[in-house]
């Protein structure tokens, strides 16, 4: 099961998010023939490798005294495998043939106990202490900050299931399970907990919480804090409890606090989370909205503001909705009548909507479907019935393999998001995607979708490509530059840092204006009561020293 053990499993080859599915080997021919005509031709960019690691600063026996019975690894292999996330920056450095500065030791604590044990022996012995769950971070979550001494602490042999009430849709899980194995204990037993991120086949249960995250299903189960009911984390000053109750006035929440932190204040261990009876009846519906990208926005915003609102719901700008059906429409006879049957009625240019409807009941499904197909009508969308909407929901986690194929032949590949109030969605989509084009040149394509809408306001989430890139230096400082460009509209616009990638050490020097210097205060008080010593995961949302940059 891909996931479980990620750190160790030598099938998945450094630099790459993994093997790739059956079928989905390299660029099929669309997608290069895309590529080509938007981009440029590929080049001949290096290919991933094991790059060379720095020399560990702590020696067997001190780790031994430091751990005493608890699995610890040094071999360079591991080491690199812990060193960093999965942003563009981090894929390009497995390709640069350069040292990188890894951990000095894994660490692999198999209960609460020991996982308090290490931080509290790393606050004590000064050495910096990275959380690491499925190693999926975008923003410099978990890269290896430059210190003395640093050590990443894996939470990979945390991942029991301790309990399942079904009577109150509870269940108990280590914070290094992943989510397809909880969904396949779930699922076994009719439930499920309904959080599908892109990272899904990686990422941990303790890295949904310290990232805030949020699922391609968040209309209907919602975000990772709506599933949250307790959390244990594993602090420098001793163990943890926040949560526990469906509801409380005791104070203010402090699973809030454990929320979005980040392994700055500790290692999430345990946690509690609700769950939902599973479906039993499922529809997935593709149509075109015409018009510009605001008619698409409107669409949503009236469907996510209904109780009856879809499972999933998702729509794609112009620019993407092109991408998507250049590279999977039809071919041969079919494909004339499918482009015969948009141009006739006059779908394109539009917005691609994907809506998917899942209950335990066949009634509920039906009022869903009747009042989105109404919402459509109105709009004037043309329906595309069933097959987009379930080929998107086969290929949903596919994504970062198709990353991966781009960078091969020289690619930039990467993506930003954010989240808006309604009233700024459509003028913000304009700015961030005019400030990309113009940064990024000619040779770029820059595409937005909303997959995650509220009453109030919804995410923007872009993905950009710009072609080929011989030289790995190059291709880093170009979108370095390109994305402090993009963050300071963010800035000044009052948009979020972050939807649901995280802030990390990537997006600190934006958090400053966003939360205001009661805010910082907020954070620095909190960080420096927990961790005195300033020994958990260095440099995330605020510097080492409690002040950001900004």
């Amino acid at each position: 099961m891909r996931g479980r053990l990620w750190l160790v499993d030598r099938d998945v080859e450094p630099g790459r998010w993994g093997p790739e599915p059956v079928g989905h080997a390299g660029l099929d021919p669309r997608t290069r023939e895309f590529a080509r005509t938007r981009l440029g031709p590929a080049v001949s960019a290096p290919l991933p490798g094991r790059s060379a690691v720095s020399v560990s600063r702590l020696g067997s026996e001190q780790l031994a005294e430091l751990f005493p019975g608890i699995e610890v690894a040094t071999d360079e292999d591991t080491r690199s495998r812990a060193s960093r996330g999965m942003s563009y920056v981090n894929m390009v450095s497995w390709r640069s043939g350069r040292e990188q500065r890894a951990p000095d030791a894994v660490v692999f604590p198999a209960s609460h106990e020991e996982a308090l044990t290490v931080v509290q022996a790393c606050s004590k012995a000064n050495i910096a202490c990275v959380p690491l769950g499925g190693g999926t971070s975008v923003t410099g979550g978990i890269d290896t900050p430059d210190v003395a001494a640093v050590i990443a602490v894996s939470t990979d042999r945390m991942n029991a299931i301790e309990d399942f009430d079904e009577e109150s849709a509870v269940v108990t899980v280590g914070a290094g399970i992943t989510g397809p194995e909880l969904e396949t204990f779930l699922g076994e037993r009719g439930w499920t907990l309904g959080h599908f991120p892109q990272s899904y086949e990686r990422a941990s249960i303790g890295g949904y919480i310290a990232a805030r995250s949020s699922g391609q299903s968040s209309s209907g189960y919602g975000r990772i804090e709506d599933m949250l009911v307790s959390a244990d984390v594993a602090t420098p000053i001793g163990s943890w409890t926040v949560g526990g109750y469906p509801a409380s006035s005791s104070g203010p929440d402090l699973r809030q606090v454990v929320l979005g932190s980040e392994g700055s204040l500790g290692v999430i261990t345990r946690a509690q989370l609700r769950v939902k009876r599973a479906p039993t009846v499922r529809e997935y519906r593709a149509a075109l909205i015409p018009g510009d990208f605001d008619a698409a926005v409107r669409v949503v915003q009236d469907l996510t503001r209904s109780p009856l609102r879809p499972t999933v719901l998702r729509v794609s700008d112009p620019a993407e909705t092109e991408a998507l059906l250049t590279m999977s429409m039809p071919s041969g006879l079919v494909g004339r009548a499918f482009s015969a049957y948009v141009r006739a009625r006059r779908a394109l240019p539009g917005s691609l909507i994907i809506v998917g409807f899942e209950s335990d009941r066949e009634a509920t499904l039906r009022a869903s479907r009747a009042f989105t197909s109404d919402v459509l009508a109105e709009a004037g969308a043309v329906s595309l019935g069933a097959r987009p909407g379930n080929s998107w929901v086969t290929g949903r986690f596919h994504g970062p393999y198709l990353r991966d194929a781009l960078l091969d032949e020289g690619y930039l590949v990467e993506t930003f998001e954010t989240v808006v109030l309604w009233s700024h969605v459509v003028d913000l989509h304009r700015e961030l995607s005019d400030t990309a084009r113009r940064e990024l040149g000619d040779n770029s394509y820059v595409m937005a979708h909303i997959s995650h809408s509220y009453d109030v306001g919804a995410s923007l989430y872009f993905t950009v490509l710009a072609g080929g890139w011989e030289d790995p230096d190059a291709a880093v400082t170009a979108w370095q530059r390109v994305k402090s460009q993009i963050m300071d509209v963010l800035s000044d616009s009052g948009a979020a840092v972050s939807h649901h990638h995280g802030v990390g050490r990537d997006h600190r020097e934006w958090l400053a204006a966003q939360i205001g210097g009661v805010g910082l205060g907020v954070l620095r008080s909190m960080k420096n009561y927990l961790d005195p010593a300033g020994v958990m995961n260095p440099g995330v949302l605020i510097d080492g020293d409690g002040r950001t940059r900004r």
